[in-house]
């Protein structure tokens, strides 16, 4: 016993007690500066991010929903982390299975920690039916004769069924209240103005080293289109980039119309104005198909007669602008949007030529030829093949070669119910409240993206997906926002 105090009276003793914290402190440093000598600089990054993990996780267990936030960044940075990884030659991990990841990781978080609370009753619904079934369909794609390869199926199925599935269930599950969407909604819309902003600089200062570098190892080819640069911003292409911009430019919009502040309808109008000449910079000329059917679905949505009058004049004005006059023709963003409504336009017709011969190659395959044959993961897994070889373009096309038409007629009524249910919910709605201005202005942003797929595969691609699938959620739980739901029971069982 009189040994065990004296021991305590050493550590005690604030002198000595000191010199062991800086001798922990050195011996640390010490053994840092052997691991970097003998390993690289990439070892004391690691042990520098140690802290930082170990903090996320614990908040993450803590607060489940911040695997959601997180994924939703991961969705905007992961094209530019990408690009300077491969300019300094660091070997990253794949990032984008992190989205994946996390959105698992929220769910087994948040059944370990109510496993005996863990209530699934929002999750019981049409919509997460339909998502279900097409999982469904997608898996049993495995057994298709004529897929190549396992880990194609894999790396493609995330986008066209998992991460749907992951973050519209989420959304029921657990985003529905008015703190949960306005979270959302401003890391969506402070991470497009950054995209904006970047995307001036591209446009007037350059492109940065690690961009261009991109664009050197091919991407020139369709971004540096008659010696101008169709700006992509920090996005994974231009294409993507202008269909997110479009996106940003008619939600914000319809918000600048809703019941808020002074303050807020600016920032919204600003975001609106700048989404529009942003898409202009991408020269996507799909992407217009956004702004576009998503305007028509608000003015349908919002069950005003003289709104509806006016916004159809202001379209029609600016659909014979493009069509029918030659205004501002030499401006190089304007002429490649009028080429969008050219009939006669070659890339059109391309298009046209591919889709026919699709059909005669799909005539004897009713399930396709296999979830990843087409596209760039086809061509890494299985080269050489009719369908890595084929360019789908659009994604209904890309959903009809590699699940038959039996997969794209299920995929495209699928959104459409998910759409024109969402409208029905809209119309029931009290017209002037913010409820019914935030439903209006996501699923008119849902409606645009659904048009500019026939074109781009966008609805697949961060961060366009996973915005377009919290919209959804968002409208079909905002009747929750004044008694939301949890995750979880309020009593044990």
């Amino acid at each position: 016993m009189q040994t065990q105090d004296k021991i305590n009276r050493f550590f005690q003793n604030e002198t000595i007690a000191e010199v062991l914290r800086w001798a922990a402190f050195l011996s640390f440093a010490v053994f840092t500066a052997f691991l970097i000598a003998n390993k690289g600089i990439a070892i004391a990054a690691v042990l520098l991010a140690l802290p930082i993990v170990v903090a996320y996780v614990i908040l993450f267990f803590r607060y489940p929903k911040l695997g959601i936030y997180t994924s939703l960044v991961i969705s905007f940075v992961l094209p530019m982390i990408n690009r300077w990884g491969d300019y300094y030659g660091i070997p990253l991990p794949p990032l984008g299975l992190g989205v994946d990841i996390l959105l698992l990781l929220t769910y087994v978080i948040v059944i370990l920690k109510y496993w005996r609370r863990t209530d699934f009753s929002a999750l019981s619904n049409d919509v997460m039916l339909l998502l279900t079934i097409w999982m469904a369909y997608i898996v049993l794609q495995i057994a298709n004769p004529l897929a190549y390869s396992f880990a194609a199926w894999f790396y493609s199925m995330r986008g066209i069924a998992l991460y749907q599935l992951l973050i519209i269930g989420l959304g029921f599950w657990m985003f529905n209240s008015r703190k949960d969407f306005y979270n959302w909604l401003h890391l969506f819309l402070g991470f497009s103005a950054l995209a904006i902003v970047w995307a001036i600089k591209q446009k007037f200062i350059g492109v940065s080293p690690a961009e261009q570098k991109w664009l050197d190892d091919g991407e020139h080819i369709t971004h540096v289109l008659f010696g101008k640069l169709r700006i992509f911003s920090y996005y994974f292409d231009a294409g993507t980039f202008g269909a997110a911009m479009g996106h940003v430019c008619i939600v914000s919009a319809i918000l600048f119309l809703g019941p808020y502040s002074k303050a807020r309808k600016i920032f919204y109008f600003l975001m609106a104005l700048f989404g529009f000449y942003a898409m202009m910079l991408s020269g996507t000329r799909g992407a217009l198909a956004v702004p576009g059917l998503g305007g028509i679905a608000f003015l349908v949505m919002s069950k005003n007669v003289r709104l509806l009058v006016a916004g159809s004049l202001i379209m029609l004005a600016g659909f014979v602008f493009l069509k029918y006059t030659t205004i501002l023709q030499s401006n190089y963003e304007v002429n490649r949007l009028r080429t969008a409504l050219d009939s006669d336009d070659p890339s059109l017709n391309t298009r046209k030529r591919n889709r026919k011969r699709l059909t005669e190659y799909l005539r004897d395959k009713p399930f396709g030829g296999g979830v990843g044959t087409t596209g760039s993961w086809g061509k890494r897994f299985s080269p050489g093949t009719w369908l890595a070889d084929f360019e789908p373009d659009g994604l209904y096309t890309r959903i009809r070669a590699e699940t038959g038409l039996i997969g794209r007629q299920f995929y495209v009524w699928m959104w459409l119910y998910i759409l024109f249910k969402a409208i029905w919910k809209i119309w029931k709605m009290p017209t002037g409240t913010e409820e019914h201005n935030v439903s209006m202005a996501l699923m008119a942003g849902y409606a645009g993206i659904l048009l500019a797929n026939y074109g781009n595969a966008v609805m697949t691609q961060h961060p366009i997906s996973l915005v377009t699938f919290l919209s959804i959620s968002t409208v079909y739980t905002i009747h929750r926002w004044n008694n939301p739901t949890k995750p979880y029971k309020d009593r044990e069982w």
